[in-house]
């Protein structure tokens, strides 16, 4: 029930602002404009317009898109840990868009000339409260994650001198995705309310979220592969000859590591894109290097095989 839950915390305010402003926008359409304004400067005047169809589909189609980000987001297969604040970002967000598309289309009702709407600054003052009760609900609707539990010793999988064994595994950040959605829509309002340049670094970061909210972990005779799923660079390795053996554990990515992404801590360093299950190899030098990934029991059991067979041919 957790994680109907949460994707219904999700699903419903983004529903809801998706039908608010899709219904608003129909039912006042011939009153509309046939270009209205869609971005306004610091004094609440408009500054820049956009055809009234085209409008309707771009607002409807950004609220959409986001709401069924988040939700697939949530239904992903694995560990549920992360996932709360997913669902708060995800409430939040809906409000932060909903709101100012919603107010953008009642500004400009029965308007001869869009260049008339104005949006005062005042609505700010409305937007980022609302939002953040929303996302505070959200995360106290959806519930504690998982805790973390003790780490997991995991057999060797046994391998004949010469026998060829490989695991591959993709892993996905929530939290990176909900970065990279909150950029896109961070970008977009402050593109179409305040400034086009800031608005295009916001989404660049969103974008750079994206690209490294997935990695492709590979493990085999040569050791640990940690690479993006979208760009072949950066790339880490930890070399077979420096892994003394290997574990299943939880972490907790706020807990444990102070954050997402390259992580380094004394004592332990990996890839950190969720809190919940992760493979843990035991380096030579007594330090530990970590990366979440589901099936981390299978990349263990693999990787103490390795250890051993490398083992058995130095006698």
């Amino acid at each position: 029930m957790t994680t109907a839950r949460r994707v219904a915390l999700v699903a419903v305010p983004f529903g809801t602002a998706t039908a608010g402003y899709v219904g608003i926008f129909l039912a006042r359409y011939d009153r509309l404009p046939e270009r209205i304004a869609t971005h306004f400067g610091g004094g609440g005047e408009a500054d820049d317009f956009m055809g009234r169809a085209t409008a309707l589909w771009f607002g409807g189609g950004l609220l959409l898109g986001l709401g069924l980000l988040f939700t697939l987001s949530l239904l992903r297969p694995g560990g549920a840990a992360g996932r709360r604040l997913t669902t708060a970002l995800g409430a939040g967000l809906a409000v932060t868009l909903g709101y100012p598309l919603i107010a953008t289309v009642l500004v400009n009702s029965d308007l001869g000339d869009p260049a008339e709407a104005r949006l005062p600054m005042w609505h700010l003052a409305v937007l980022l409260p609302a939002a953040a009760v929303v996302g505070w609900l959200a995360w106290w609707a959806a519930g504690a994650d998982p805790g973390r539990a003790t780490e997991r010793p995991v057999a060797a999988l046994s391998l004949a001198d010469g026998e060829a064994a490989a695991w591959s595994r993709t892993a996905a950040s929530g939290a990176l995705l909900a970065a990279a959605g909150l950029g896109l829509g961070v970008g977009v309002l402050v593109a179409l309310f305040a400034s086009l340049p800031a608005g295009l670094v916001a989404l660049a970061v969103a974008l750079l979220c994206a690209a490294f909210a997935g990695v492709r972990v590979t493990v085999d005779r040569r050791g640990i592969a940690v690479r993006s799923v979208l760009l072949p660079r950066p790339r880490i390795v930890v070399p077979l000859r420096a892994v003394a053996g290997a574990a299943s554990v939880r972490v907790d990515a706020v807990g444990d590591f102070g954050g997402w992404g390259y992580r380094i801590r004394p004592g332990r360093r990996g890839v950190v894109l969720r809190s919940g299950e992760a493979l843990s190899a035991r380096l030579s030098g007594g330090r530990e290097f970590v990366v979440t990934v589901d099936d981390s029991v299978t990349a263990a059991a693999l990787l103490n095989g390795l250890v051993e067979r490398r083992s058995r041919e130095r006698d």
